[in-house]
């Protein structure tokens, strides 16, 4: 914080100070997840899960994954309110999600899977699975695919490319709501936003099947943590944040740890960790980089898969290390390569609305 600045006392006033550590802590996150993923994956043995050793109920990964969908809560919520405009918006998260993960999917089927089944490579080209593979996965249904013919069928677990994509149909659904809120205008009413979030936490507390676009219930999961992300980008204008608050709420989770409400305590503590951790942590060289945790994401389970296969039996935390440098790698030519040209076409479809209406301004003005 610059000398003599007035301290961020809300969640508003941080936004209005424009600057987070949000890229460090989803890139961490990403990280967490490949960690997370050491053990079964590899096959080794080693020190148990750090945070199920810790007693939080939870595995690193779905940890990391959590906070992911706060941070995107958040994100996404003040994106569409930003942007006031159903198709800009749609547009933005398009570029988002797609351009990296489709290279992705190709990569994967055509020169992973080439180089790592145990099948013919002019038969394993020609098998259908393969294609499936790649449009299957681009629909981001509930149902994706997760094998390719012959590729790492003899791994500790065996077959599935990438296991860590299973969010992003969950995520795209999340999208999907907040333009639907956003479209009706209820994003920008905050009374009327948090009645409809508080009415859908109920829903999903006794009906959860019947809620639309979450068919799994791993889906409702994630999007309790996306509505808390919303919720806190809604009432940033009184929500505060800090560390204490992390303290408070992780202690009032540990005081409900055997009870019904210590779920809800600890997405309290996880949601308050988010904030202090983006706004509340001094340090924001790592923004100097890029965005790499989207890469890093995307790439860190088929990495775990590659090493597993040419080193097998190794300690969890050595597949992980070996697997993050890979994913890393890719991460970087990810962004630097696919995401941040991609979103460079943020505003195409905004200026080619504005040419049109220019012409045919002029258009009028002829006739």
């Amino acid at each position: 914080m610059e000398t003599g600045a007035r301290p961020a006392v809300t969640l508003a006033d941080a936004l209005a100070r424009r600057q987070d550590n949000f890229l460090l802590l989803r890139w961490l996150a990403a990280s967490l997840v490949i960690y997370g993923h050491g053990p079964a994956l590899s096959g080794g043995s080693g020190w148990p899960d750090l945070f199920l050793w810790l007693g939080w109920g939870d595995y690193s990964g779905n940890l990391a994954v959590d906070v992911f969908f706060v941070i995107s809560g958040y994100m996404i919520a003040g994106s569409y309110l930003r942007r006031a405009h159903l198709g800009d918006f749609l547009w933005a998260r398009v570029l988002r999600i797609y351009p990296a993960y489709i290279v992705c999917l190709l990569l994967c089927a055509f020169v992973l899977g080439t180089a790592f089944t145990v099948m013919p490579w002019k038969a394993y080209l020609a098998h259908h699975d393969v294609i499936h593979y790649v449009s299957k996965n681009i629909e981001l249904g509930k149902g994706l695919a997760w094998y390719l013919p012959g590729v790492f069928a003899d791994n500790p677990l065996p077959g599935v490319i990438n296991g860590s994509i299973w969010t992003l149909p969950a995520e795209i659904r999340m999208y999907l709501w907040v333009g639907a809120i956003g479209l009706l205008g209820i994003l920008s009413r905050r009374w009327l936003c948090n009645l409809v979030l508080a009415a859908l936490f109920a829903w999903g507390l006794y009906d959860s099947a019947r809620i639309p676009l979450l068919p799994l219930d791993s889906f409702v999961h994630l999007a309790a943590y996306f509505a808390l992300g919303a919720f806190c980008f809604v009432n940033r204008h009184w929500l505060r944040f800090g560390w204490r608050w992390v303290i408070g709420f992780g202690l009032l989770a540990w005081a409900l740890h055997a009870t019904a409400f210590y779920p809800f305590a600890f997405g309290l503590a996880l949601t308050s960790f988010v904030f202090a951790f983006a706004y509340a942590t001094p340090w924001y060289g790592f923004n100097r980089l890029g965005d790499y945790s989207y890469g890093l994401y995307l790439w860190g389970y088929p990495a775990q898969q590659v090493v597993a296969h040419i080193a097998p039996g190794l300690a969890p935390v050595v597949n992980a290390l070996l697997a993050w440098c890979m994913a890393m790698l890719a991460a970087v030519v990810s962004w630097h390569a696919i995401e941040r040209p991609a979103m460079a076409l943020k505003s195409v479809p905004a200026a080619l609305y504005a040419r049109v209406k220019l012409r045919w301004v002029r258009a009028r003005g002829a006739a």
